[in-house]
């Protein structure tokens, strides 16, 4: 048996579509399971035709530079969309490579494509929820701003705190709508204030003072604001928030991580602060959460406040 034959034999055992493609680009060889997975029942149709063709207009491109780099020598990778030959819609995870002869030269081109339909699927799925969750809250907070005013027009005398409430309620759904349209170009100082402006009430009492300011990804910001937004909301439930006191913010970035100090003071007549829960829910997706990102949070209650301390890898908030 030819050392052809052998590596033939061997491609017709993989799983995934494998295709060897000629260096002008067009289609020499799909395996069996490749020919099943595009619903392919005779090849000698697609045989010769230029690979790039048989993918929709929007994919072409991708395609066609895939085998610019094999050519010149370069492995690449690619994600789009391609019916199969029967127009089952699916979406395909492509890795080209070069394939050399005895003088080092690229000879051909193999590519293996993978179906990723059902993770296409999934993340379509989590974002039309995202969508939806962002339409309930946002509806939520304009009824309950809705409600603080109606309540308000029989007795004038509280109208300025429901205007005050209502205010609150809308920077809270600008917040959260914001964060589940999180992406790249935040930073720290900016989700900060984004995220503190739902609970400020105009007296400064949070402060984000000195230190560094970092560049977050999607995946850091998301991470970081549940983070931030939980220290807040117990803050004002059983802390300085709540009780007239002050939070300090600081970032700082130590070797190959980033630091969030979080620091309450409650006010000098302040009666003794409530306990907060140590395992609610909120706090427990909060440290699941960092320490998926290879950071720890650690708090310590004091007698004049709150001290929480956020380490997360400086790699893992750039994602």
């Amino acid at each position: 048996m030819s050392m052809t034959s052998v590596v033939l034999s061997l491609l017709e055992q993989s799983d995934d579509c494998i295709k060897v493609v000629a260096v002008d680009g067009s289609l020499q060889f799909m395996n069996c399971n490749g020919k099943k997975a595009m619903q392919i029942d005779d090849f000698a149709t697609f045989a010769g035709l230029p690979w790039h063709t048989l993918w929709p207009a929007e994919s072409q491109l991708a395609v066609q530079h895939s085998v610019t780099e094999a050519n010149e020598g370069r492995a690449h990778r690619f994600e789009a969309f391609c019916p199969t030959a029967k127009g089952d819609p699916r979406w395909w995870e492509v890795t080209v490579s070069p394939l050399r002869n005895r003088d080092g030269d690229v000879s051909a081109i193999l590519s293996t494509s993978r179906d990723i339909t059902a993770r296409i699927q999934r993340e379509d799925e989590l974002r039309t929820i995202a969508a939806e969750m962002r339409h309930r809250l946002r509806n939520a907070h304009t009824l309950g701003a809705a409600i603080a005013m109606a309540a308000s027009r029989d007795a004038p005398e509280h109208r300025p705190f429901a205007m005050r409430l209502a205010e609150r309620l809308s920077r809270l759904a600008d917040v959260q709508a914001h964060l589940f349209d999180a992406g790249e170009g935040m930073t720290v100082k900016s989700l900060s204030d984004r995220t503190f402006s739902a609970f400020d009430d105009g007296t400064g009492r949070i402060v984000c003072t000195g230190g560094e300011d970092v560049e977050l990804g999607e995946q850091g910001t998301r991470t970081l604001a549940l983070v931030l937004g939980e220290l807040a909301t117990n803050s004002a439930k059983y802390g300085a928030l709540g009780r007239g006191g002050e939070v300090r913010v600081e970032t700082s970035v130590r070797d190959d991580h980033v630091e969030i100090v979080w620091e309450e003071r409650f006010a000098s007549d302040a009666q003794s602060p409530l306990a907060a829960p140590s395992s609610g829910q909120g706090t427990g997706l909060m440290q699941r959460m960092i320490a998926l990102m290879g950071g720890q949070v650690q708090g310590e209650a004091r007698p004049d406040g709150y001290r929480a301390t956020i380490s997360v890898s400086l790699a893992k908030v750039a994602q």
